[in-house]
């Protein structure tokens, strides 16, 4: 077989150059094209077992911090209403936000017990809120 396809290569080859003056590029297409195919791996299950599932579910709520600790204040989402007054969930609690900052509309202003300015806080981010000493 790889014989026949040599001769055949080869007569080609010859036509092509005779009759077409490009012919390197042929040649190079007809050799992609006539490769021999690579056995590929078997790809396995694409999908997980619920057992699997399970597992990555437990060591996923391992890693986390809970978002419902007093010490993490957690931005959940901001929604702005066409008037601009904005509505914010921190710890999944709607809270009335405002007006909206035009400099910086997809954050807000989160006042931080202990400190005299609010901190400028994205919807996913933490704050993690450092509690208070036990004299004050």
């Amino acid at each position: 077989m790889n014989r026949i396809l040599e001769i055949a290569l080869y007569l080609f080859a010859e036509r092509a150059r005779r009759a077409e003056p490009n012919f390197p590029t042929i040649i190079c297409a007809l050799a992609l094209t006539t490769s021999v195919p690579a056995h590929a791996e078997e790809l396995g299950r694409l999908f997980y077992t619920p057992e699997q599932r399970a597992q990555m579910d437990i060591e996923h709520a391992r890693d986390t911090t809970p978002a419902n600790s007093p010490n993490v204040m957690s931005i959940d989402g901001i929604v702005q209403r066409h008037g601009g007054e904005r509505t914010v969930w921190i710890n999944g609690v709607p809270q009335a936000a405002g007006q909206s900052d035009d400099r910086s509309p997809d954050s807000v202003p989160v006042a931080i017990p202990g400190q005299s300015q609010p901190v400028k806080v994205k919807v996913g981010q933490k704050i993690i809120v450092n509690p208070a000493p036990a004299g004050e």
